[in-house]
């Protein structure tokens, strides 16, 4: 007896949904919480953001090349300093070598977390670090990419801000206190909003200011920068 289109169609379709559902991998999601506190003339400003890591591992049918991957999703902290001032800690500089899921990998790892031995996988860490809300403060090595805009309606006025000078960009009494992190409730709602707050930045396509030909990679970080750089996924 022959098969019509239509049974064909839902045969190979029912086969592909059993061979995807034999391509199971191991998943890890954390939601956390980044703050920022800044010294000023007139006390401590502070700012944060809930965002959202995930990591999952290689399929469990070998599949060429698939070695897992990560993801984070979220806004960038951010911290008003007044007078239209703001500082941002990226989700990723521009050669991601400081881009938030690195950073979280790292601080998962500190030993007074007491998240596992050295050897101990990155899903396992995420998972104590959700089960234990783990904080900790970050380690200098450890700061995301700092940013501020001489104007927030133009986004080529952007300006990398060194961690270590916060007053050049801001002025006297102005410095970086700390960075925190805390591991919060998955349930807890990702912080959202930034569209609305900065819409010149986030309408922005492409990266925020040209860079001369030639310009080495690793110089002009801040024109590289573009909106996915402070706000990705959910978070928009």
């Amino acid at each position: 007896m022959m098969m019509g289109r239509r049974g064909m169609l839902a045969l190979l379709t029912g086969g592909m949904a059993l061979v995807l559902s034999g391509c199971g991998r191991s998943q890890a999601w954390l939601r956390y919480r980044l703050t920022l506190e800044v010294n000023t003339p007139s006390g401590v400003s502070i700012g944060s953001s809930v965002l959202e890591c995930t990591l999952y591992g290689p399929s469990m049918i070998p599949l060429p090349g698939d070695i897992g991957g990560s993801g984070n999703i979220g806004e960038a902290p951010t911290v008003d300093l007044g007078s239209g001032r703001f500082l941002f800690a990226v989700l990723a500089d521009p050669l991601y070598r400081r881009d938030l899921f690195s950073i979280v990998s790292k601080v998962l790892a500190y030993p007074e977390l007491k998240l596992g031995p050295p050897n101990e996988g990155m899903q396992e860490r995420m998972k104590k670090a959700a089960a234990t809300k783990s904080s900790v403060m970050l380690l200098r090595r450890d700061y995301p990419m700092l940013v501020t805009f001489a104007n927030v309606s133009n986004p080529s006025s952007i300006v990398e801000v060194s961690p270590d000078n916060l007053a050049a960009a801001f002025g006297v009494g102005y410095s970086l206190k700390r960075i925190t992190f805390e591991a919060v409730d998955a349930k807890t709602p990702l912080t959202a909003g930034f569209s609305d707050r900065f819409p010149a930045i986030a309408k922005h396509r492409g990266n925020f200011r040209k860079t001369p030909p030639n310009t080495p990679r690793d110089q002009d970080l801040d024109a590289s920068l573009g909106a996915s750089s402070f706000f990705t996924g959910a978070a928009k």
